[in-house]
């Protein structure tokens, strides 16, 4: 439990650091603001996302032993970074970055409730 206290603490001191303002056409601020995560969230997702892609990748080309063993460095790291790359920005970093954004929100009104003595509702019990 240690443990996850210390991993709730860590992300809490990476939750979205502002709000930015969304603006319309004409240049006039929307009341909502959409959340704006920390660069630190930011980095701390995108390594989740990668390393196991890359591990991934890297296991690949290992047990292609044959094939990719002649291969010169640059040409392995251009084959294995060409699919990972593209596959973290467009699905994997996204997904993961909405995850924690969520869990983040969740967390917070998690704590307000808490902090206002409401008590709060497990799944779809009213």
């Amino acid at each position: 439990m240690e443990s996850l206290a210390l991993a709730s603490a860590v992300v809490e001191q990476l939750a979205p650091a502002a709000t930015k303002p969304r603006r319309t056409r004409a240049g006039r601020p929307v009341r909502d603001v959409a959340p704006v995560p920390s660069i630190h969230l930011r980095v701390a997702v995108t390594w989740v996302s990668i390393f196991p892609l890359v591990t991934l990748g890297m296991t690949i080309t290992t047990l292609s032993g044959p094939i990719t063993a002649a291969w010169p460095t640059w040409l392995r790291a251009l084959s294995l970074t060409g699919v990972v790359v593209p596959t973290a920005v467009y699905f994997v970093v996204p997904r993961v970055l909405a995850l924690s954004l969520r869990w983040l929100s969740w967390r917070r009104r998690r704590s307000a409730a808490a902090e206002s003595g409401r008590e709060i509702r497990v799944g779809g019990a009213r």
